[in-house]
Order: C-alpha cells, then structure tokens, then sequence
C-alpha cells in the first residue's frame, strides 16, 4: 500500500507474475535462493503446471499462491494466480517506480480497487484501502515522489 500512497503495515507482498514458463522458473529460483518455500503443502513447481493452477482457483477458490520464510515467518510473497488479478491483464496500466534502485511496474490504483473489490469475504482492512485509495485517485494525487521518500534507494 505504500507504493500507493497508503501508510499502512504490511508484511506481504503481492506480485503478478508473468505467465511464461522461462520467469515463472526465474521466479522459483529466486524464492528459493531468498529462502522462501511455498505455504501450502504443495511445491513452488505447481505453478507452471497451468492446468494445476487453474484447479487451485476453481476447486479452492484460491486467489494466490502464498510463500513464506522460516527465517522470517511474518514475511510472505503472494502470487496471483486469477487472470484478473495476472500480469498480462495489470501491465496494461501499470506505472513504472524506483524501488531500492530498479525499476518495477506497479498495477494502477484503478486496478488495485477492482482486486481489492474482488476478495470475496471482503475484510476491514480491504475496505479501509478502497477508501483511502478512492480518495488518493479524487485527488488526483501523484505518490511517485512520496515513494522515493518513503522507501530506502540502495
């Protein structure tokens, strides 16, 4: 939420990941080599198996596939696994940022209210971010400076 413009707590991130077989293995290797392992007990291989994937959504209704690092246990990366809430349907609109010296695309805020209005049941937390996320787009305020401001360029 930060990267909105939102001062809020959070411990996770979320990430749409591009869907081709050559990131998606890029992406498991990086979770590995930072130590992450998949939540469910299930291997971070499952998700370049499409037809997994799309099993975990419609039989679980799962929105993302979690991991998360014992030697952090708070610390979890969340990837979206819906084609609402992937990478080809984010980067459409999606603004580029400076984070800690590179470059990322971050989904609209647009976006971000649409997946947010999604979570199905919506929690207080949820809710309370479409507000201030609301208010930001009226406002139509610029975050772009706040975010270089708010997190450490290394």
């Amino acid at each position: 939420m930060l990267l909105y413009g939102v001062k809020r707590m959070t411990l996770d991130l979320d990430i749409a990941v591009a869907p081709d077989q050559a990131n998606l293995r890029r992406f498991i290797s990086t979770l590995h080599e930072l130590k992450f392992i998949p939540r469910a007990p299930l291997p971070a291989e499952t998700i370049l198996n499409s037809a997994l994937v799309e099993r975990l959504v419609e039989e679980k209704n799962a929105l993302v596939f979690s991991f998360w690092c014992p030697d952090a246990p708070y610390t979890q990366i969340d990837m979206f696994l819906t084609l609402e809430n992937g990478f080809d349907h984010l980067v459409s609109d999606a603004r580029r940022v400076s984070v800690s010296g590179r470059t990322v695309l971050v989904a609209s805020r647009l976006k971000l209210i649409e997946m947010k209005c999604r979570v199905k049941p919506i929690r207080d937390k949820d809710l309370s971010d479409i507000t201030a996320l609301q208010l930001i787009e009226r406002n139509n305020r610029s975050v772009d400076s706040e975010v270089e401001s708010i997190l450490p360029l290394t």
